[in-house]
């Protein structure tokens, strides 16, 4: 649980230095690709998907697990893509060779 905190907060400090919005939706102004940025271009999702599977252990709560993938599910499905077409649209070219070398969580 701690180390998806952990990383989630690393990705917020990065976006935070660089001047980059934290919010989701809000139009980003930087592409941010250092920190956590380098090996997943979702970390503050991927941090918060793992802080949830981790409370789900702690507390041995299948409900929680089922939050998490809901989570997750809704972030690659929904929320993820929006920003993806936020970010190409500001970027370009610039952003596509990003994702083509970024994965998308990890």
């Amino acid at each position: 649980m701690l180390a998806g905190i952990g990383w989630a907060m690393w990705a917020a400090w990065q976006l935070r230095r660089s001047g980059a919005p934290i919010r989701s939706g809000v139009a980003a102004a930087v592409l941010v690709e250092e920190g956590p940025f380098r090996f997943g271009r979702n970390p503050m999702a991927l941090g918060l998907t793992v802080s949830l599977l981790g409370l789900s252990a702690m507390l041995g709560s299948a409900f929680v697990a089922v939050a998490a993938f809901a989570f997750a599910a809704y972030m690659h499905i929904v929320r993820i893509p929006q920003e993806e077409a936020q970010l190409r649209g500001t970027f370009g070219g610039w952003y596509s060779d990003y994702t083509a070398t970024v994965r998308r969580w990890l």
